[in-house]
């Protein structure tokens, strides 16, 4: 019995050793993919970047100045409206790309709808959007609308710069807020492309843009060409669904003030999954 009772004893203390040793190595494992990811570099965009630059003049030579001189700007409850924002040839230029043209939706969690990545929209055929973004001028704008130096954020960042596609009937994003990666404010920038109903004669789609502040919600129908302000991380917000044969594209545009980036394993889970939610990668 008591031979029994130590054989036991062994076998136990044994499987102890065993268990801190396999302990140890997962956290060895957990710590070196923390570091990973923490110290994980994209530069996909930076061999674009010549032939952005060359767009960007040839942009200056046919359109002396983007932004339409008559744009009118609304500043309520912390969100800024500008109407009227890019030159009319402009906005005809970069809209008539979305004409007749058809996309896929996606319904996962919170949101139902498409999009088109910071990187994806180096890859695609799209004109005169990323231009925008690299605009110094819209840069020395946004900074003139907001009323401080804002900056692009980080170019490895997917969210820089990319297109969110409502196109289908109940395309749509909930109540939501922009968690910011960046210790500064964060501004989301939403320029309006499309926005269309089923008839195509000039009216909105039924989408409503819908934000709490000092809890009451406002609603906004946003134009073609209008272009919308706010701190996303600081303002709940949601965008209504539309209906059958409806259209609306944005460009969205990420703007901040002091741009350093959090390095937590939570930002990197979060950012993923968002990541994973808007555009599917």
């Amino acid at each position: 019995m008591f031979k029994n009772s130590s054989y036991f004893k062994n076998i136990i203390k044994n499987m102890n050793k065993y268990l801190l040793v396999i302990t140890i190595l997962l956290i060895i494992i957990l710590t070196v993919i923390i570091v990973f990811y923490l110290n994980e570099k994209n530069i996909s965009v930076q061999k674009h970047l010549e032939k952005i630059q060359k767009k960007l003049s040839v942009n200056q030579e046919m359109y002396s100045n983007i932004v339409n001189p008559t744009y009118s700007i609304i500043n309520e409850n912390n969100v800024i409206i500008v109407n009227n924002f890019l030159s009319q040839d402009y906005f005809n230029f970069i809209k008539t790309q979305f004409d007749n043209k058809k996309f896929k939706s996606r319904d996962f969690l919170v949101r139902k709808a498409s999009g088109v990545n910071f990187q994806k929209l180096h890859d695609s055929d799209y004109k005169g959007l990323l231009e925008i973004y690299y605009s110094n001028y819209i840069l020395d704008f946004l900074s003139k609308v907001i009323k401080k130096p804002v900056q692009r954020i980080s170019l490895g960042d997917p969210n820089a710069c990319s297109l969110l596609i409502y196109s289908k009937k109940g395309d749509h994003i909930n109540w939501h807020y922009d968690y910011s990666n960046y210790y500064g404010d964060r501004y989301v920038v939403l320029l309006t492309i499309v926005n269309e109903n089923a008839a195509k004669n000039g009216g909105l789609s039924q989408n409503i843009f819908q934000y709490n502040y000092e809890g009451k919600i406002y609603d906004l129908k946003m134009k073609e060409n209008s272009l919308l302000i706010f701190k996303g991380s600081e303002i709940l917000h949601k965008s209504s669904e539309i209906d059958d044969n409806e259209r609306r594209i944005l460009l969205s545009m990420v703007y901040c003030d002091i741009c350093q980036e959090k390095k937590n394993v939570f930002n990197i889970i979060y950012e993923s999954t968002k990541n994973y939610i808007i555009y599917g990668n």
